[in-house]
C-alpha cells in the first residue's frame, strides 16, 4: 500500500476515534451506540500501521481472499454489522414505543374518567 493512502488512512482513523468521543462528552452519542464506531476506529487504525500482514497474510489464511477481495469482504461486514446493529436498535425502540402509547391512551382514559367525575360532583353540591 501507498505510504500516504496508508497515512491518509491513519489520520482519518484517528479523527473518527476523536469525533466519537467528542459526540459522547457533548451528549449527542450514547456510549452504547458508540462501542461499534470506537471498534471500527481501532480497527481500520490497526489494519493502516499493518496493511501487508492483515491484508496480504492474516486475512487470506482465514478466508481463502486476496488482497482487494479482503478489502471487500471486510467493508461488506462492517456494513453488515452497522446494519443489524441499528436493527436491533429499531426494534427496542419501536416497541419502547408501542408501550409509551399504550401508557398514554391509559392515563388518558384514567384523566377523562377522572373529570367526568369532578363535573358530575360539581354539578351534585351546586
Amino acid at each position: 500500500m501507498l505510504i500516504k493512502v496508508q497515512i491518509l488512512i491513519g489520520v482519518m482513523s484517528i479523527i473518527l476515534l476523536l469525533f466519537t468521543f467528542e459526540l459522547i462528552r457533548k451528549g449527542r452519542l450514547r456510549e452504547e451506540y458508540s462501542i461499534l464506531w470506537i471498534f471500527t476506529g481501532l480497527i481500520i487504525f490497526i489494519i493502516s500501521l499493518w496493511p501487508e500482514f492483515f491484508l496480504s497474510r492474516f486475512i487470506p489464511k482465514i478466508t481463502g481472499l486476496f488482497y482487494l477481495s479482503a478489502v471487500v469482504m471486510i467493508a461488506f461486514l462492517f456494513l453488515l454489522l452497522i446494519v443489524l446493529h441499528f436493527s436491533i436498535v429499531i426494534s427496542r425502540l419501536s416497541h419502547q414505543n408501542k408501550e409509551l402509547a399504550q401508557r398514554y391512551a391509559i392515563l388518558e382514559l384514567e384523566l377523562n374518567s377522572i373529570k367526568r367525575l369532578c363535573n358530575t360532583s360539581q354539578k351534585m353540591s351546586a
